[in-house]
C-alpha cells in the first residue's frame, strides 16, 4: 500500500480502505462501521484500485 497516496485521501476514505484491505472486513461490515451504504464503499474501493493501478504504471522500472 502506498502510504503517501493513502495519506492524501480524506479520513472517510482512509477508514474504508483500512477496514476493507488491511482488516479484511466485508463491504457490508465496512458500510455498517462507517455509517454509509455498501454502494459508497464500493465507489471508494473502485477509486482506490484505479489510483493504485495508475501509481504502479507511472513508477519507473526498478533495476
Amino acid at each position: 500500500m502506498n502510504q503517501q497516496m493513502f495519506e492524501s485521501m480524506g479520513r472517510f476514505r482512509q477508514k474504508v480502505i483500512r477496514l476493507v484491505i488491511v482488516e479484511k472486513k466485508s463491504i457490508y461490515e465496512t458500510a455498517i462501521a462507517c455509517g454509509c451504504t455498501a454502494e459508497k464503499v464500493k465507489r471508494v474501493l473502485k477509486k482506490w484500485k484505479a489510483l493504485s493501478r495508475n501509481q504502479a504504471v507511472s513508477l519507473p522500472p526498478e533495476e
